[in-house]
This record gives structure tokens, C-alpha cells and sequence, in this order.
């Protein structure tokens, strides 16, 4: 593929990977005014988000696409009362729509379903996040002609599985790159308590969101720690409003902030301004830890987790056995942190690699890799 001049790149997963990608799309936009680069999305924070990168890196040329959910889609999830139902609709159409470009890159894994589309022509891959999870969708990069990832830590992982080495590069994390140089956020407490970042994953199989109003009620009964929960968006995608507005009720004016779904939770505002993080499996473990601080986990399932490598992170700091511990094991992470700073930026470095500068890092060897295939 010698002469590229139109790239499709497609976000269906949400406002969340929006900054593991469009980074890269911005660049290639402003670098290569030649190569039409369009964003494809379905939902209006999304285009948003896209709209924001490409203001922020001045590239103007880049295409933001606001494609409407095809009535399959809304009846899927209607159905099922899930909203990732209707993505499979959603990418017949993307593909459809992205009929004229070279190529398809896409943050997740569920796009692989464009092959059994009929998408014949390159299908590339950036992964979201540097977390331990592995999850089983893992078996999905088998469709995919390239596979971006931050550091050396995915490399290996994919491999294992099986993945030809020919197919990865490691590019440093993306979002962090994009996000450095940005000032911090606002002030969220007006005290001098130290802040605590809640942030559960989704996956309820492994995640501690099944008792987080434990965890948090915990917190409601002290005042020595400010608490932020900040649960992955994804964990309550399919509450209705009423529920919402249950976890809501849970904040406390000055000492506790509940956020299910602001920019926030995507942006690292949380993660830059918290001083310890608190969670189960989130990568974003990973995005706190670039500036090593102290952590602390709250194992919800009475995991034997030590010697689990998808538990890997749990040793960069403390766990807590349950609700009853979480305040504890706070204490103690602060208390035994100055032990763990060297290993936790070791831990960061073979996540992310070097991600200062991974932006242009990653577009080059975008173009590189499609010229190729």
C-alpha cells in the first residue's frame, strides 16, 4: 500500500478510548494534509472528545463523522438491555460507510467483527489502557493485520497467546503523552485531607464494585480522607436514571464526590490529583502510578491473588481483604509507600515503555506498517 490517501479511524467503544487514539489520527491529520483521515462515531460526547482533540492539536483537516445507530442497533439493545448489543449493527454500517479508505483502525477489540463483515483490506489495533486484566477478548487480536501497544508488558502477553511478533509494536501510551503537558484541574476539597481515588472496574467477575457502598460507607463514617469514587463508565452503563440517582445520593458535600460519567473519569483529572488510588483491575492504576504514589486494592472475591498474573499490580501496594480492611490498608499504603516507589516506576516503565513523545512515535509507524502490508 504505497500511495495511502484515506484512513478510516472508527471509536464505537465510547468517550473513554477516545485519547488512545485520536491523538494519533490528529497528528497524521496535521503531518499529512495528503491522507484524508476520518473519525467515525456514534454518539455525541464521543464526536465531542474527537472534536476537542483535534482543536487542541490544531488539526484542522481532521474528519468527525456522527453516524446515527442503525435500527438494528436500537432494537438490539432495547432487547437486551445492553448497550454493547448494538455494536454489531453499528460496525456493518461503519463498514459500509468506510467502504472508500485503505484502512480501518480502531482502540478495541470488538471491530474484529469487520472481517466477518467482509473487511478484507488492513485492520489495525490500538490497545486502551496497560492493565494486568487479560481478558478473553484477547483471542480477537487474530484479526487484526497490526496491534499497537505501550510497552513491553503487552508485547509479551500477546505473544503468549500466540500473536506473531511481526504484528506488534510497542509506541509508549498515548493518552499520556497527550495529556502531560495539560495543566492540573480544579480544586475538588477545600480542606488539607489527603484524597482518596475509588475507581472499581467493570467486570463484576473481578472487580469490587459489588460492595462499593460498603466501601464507600466506610469513608462516610470517618474524617481523616477525602474520597473520590470514580467507577470505569462502563460498570453502570445500563443503570437507569433511578439507580443513578441512588449511587448519587452518596456523596457528601466537601468530603466525598460521586462521578459516574463526566469527563473526568477519562481526562486523568482523578488520577492526577488524588494522593492514593483505591481499585480491583483498572489500568488506570497504571496512569496514577506514572507519578508513583502510594495504592491500595480491595480483593472482593477472596482471590488467592499472589502469584496471579493478572493480580500483578496488587504489589506495588496494599489490599485490603474486604470492606471492613479498606481504611487500613489505606493507612498502611501511605504509611510503607516510600518501599514501593522504585518497583512501581519499574512497573510503569514495562507497561508504558517511553511515552513521552508516543504520539508522533506511533503515527510514523502507523504509515510505516500500512505502506507495508
Amino acid at each position: 500500500m504505497t500511495n495511502l490517501n484515506n484512513l478510516a479511524f472508527a471509536f464505537i467503544g465510547g468517550e473513554h478510548q477516545v485519547l488512545h487514539l485520536a491523538p494519533v489520527a490528529a497528528e497524521l491529520s496535521l503531518r499529512h494534509p495528503d491522507i484524508k483521515i476520518c473519525c467515525i462515531c456514534a454518539d455525541d460526547r464521543t464526536a465531542a472528545a474527537l472534536r476537542a482533540v483535534a482543536t487542541a492539536m490544531k488539526a484542522r483537516a481532521m474528519i468527525v463523522t456522527r453516524i446515527a445507530w442503525p435500527w438494528g442497533a436500537r432494537i438490539a439493545a432495547c432487547v437486551t438491555g445492553k448497550r454493547s448489543a448494538a455494536k454489531g449493527p453499528l460496525l456493518a454500517r461503519i463498514r459500509w460507510l468506510a467502504r472508500n479508505a485503505q484502512a480501518i483502525i480502531v482502540p478495541e477489540r470488538t471491530s474484529a467483527a469487520l472481517r466477518w463483515l467482509g473487511w478484507r483490506r488492513p485492520l489495525v489495533h490500538f490497545r486502551h489502557g496497560a492493565g494486568d486484566r487479560a481478558p478473553s477478548s484477547e483471542a480477537r487480536l487474530q484479526a487484526f493485520d497490526a496491534i499497537f501497544v505501550p510497552g513491553q508488558k503487552d508485547i509479551e502477553r500477546a505473544v503468549a497467546r500466540g500473536i506473531d511478533r511481526r504484528r506488534l509494536s510497542a509506541v509508549g501510551y498515548v493518552k499520556m503523552d497527550y495529556l502531560r503537558a495539560l495543566p492540573a484541574g480544579p480544586q475538588l476539597f477545600d480542606n488539607h485531607r489527603p484524597t482518596i481515588l475509588y475507581n472499581p472496574h467493570f467486570d463484576p467477575a473481578l472487580s469490587s464494585i459489588g460492595i462499593a457502598r460498603d466501601v464507600i460507607a466506610r469513608f462516610r463514617e470517618q474524617r481523616r480522607y477525602n474520597l473520590i469514587f470514580a467507577p470505569h463508565v462502563r460498570a453502570f452503563e445500563n443503570l437507569d436514571e433511578a439507580a443513578r440517582a441512588e449511587w448519587l445520593e452518596l456523596a457528601v458535600a466537601g468530603q466525598i464526590v460521586v462521578d459516574l460519567d463526566s469527563p473526568r473519569l477519562f481526562d486523568m483529572s482523578y488520577t492526577r490529583s488524588a494522593d492514593l488510588y483505591l481499585g480491583d483491575m483498572s489500568s488506570q492504576l497504571y496512569e496514577f502510578i506514572a507519578r508513583p504514589r502510594p495504592v491500595a486494592f480491595v480483593n472482593a472475591h477472596d482471590v488467592s491473588w499472589q502469584d496471579n498474573p493478572r493480580y500483578a499490580g496488587w504489589h506495588l501496594g496494599e489490599v485490603a481483604s474486604g470492606a471492613e480492611d479498606v481504611l487500613a490498608a489505606v493507612d498502611r499504603a501511605f504509611e510503607r509507600h516510600p518501599e514501593m516507589v522504585q518497583t512501581q516506576a519499574e512497573a510503569v516503565a514495562f507497561a508504558f515503555g517511553g511515552f513521552n513523545g508516543a504520539i508522533r512515535r506511533a503515527s510514523h509507524q502507523l504509515l510505516d506498517t500500512l505502506q507495508s502490508l
